[in-house]
């Protein structure tokens, strides 16, 4: 696996991890329909993060999760590169 391809798998992964499981409003559990409605992000987009591999996360669904949980676009890649540094520690041991 590439770089890039390792990049991408692991950004699905936590987005999965921080958005979609469980899919969550305001601190309660809802559908991935519901939540998909509301943070106007297609089904579709939620079906392929789900299925994970091989999905290129566009930029727009990154801003419009973070706009939806009211997260900074900088706060989040800061959680994410902190989420690669804890899967690269966790490889090396």
């Amino acid at each position: 696996m590439n770089e890039l391809d390792s990049y991408q798998k692991n950004l699905v992964q936590f987005l999965k991890k921080k958005f979609c499981s469980p899919h969550k409003i305001n601190g309660e559990e809802v559908s991935r329909n519901e939540y998909a409605d509301k943070s106007e992000i297609s089904r579709g987009t939620f079906t392929r993060l789900k299925k994970g591999e091989g999905y290129d996360v566009p930029t727009s669904t990154i801003f419009k999760l973070c706009k939806f949980e009211d997260i900074k676009v900088v706060d989040f890649y800061m959680e994410f590169d902190a989420y690669l540094e804890e899967k690269d520690a966790e490889a090396k041991k």
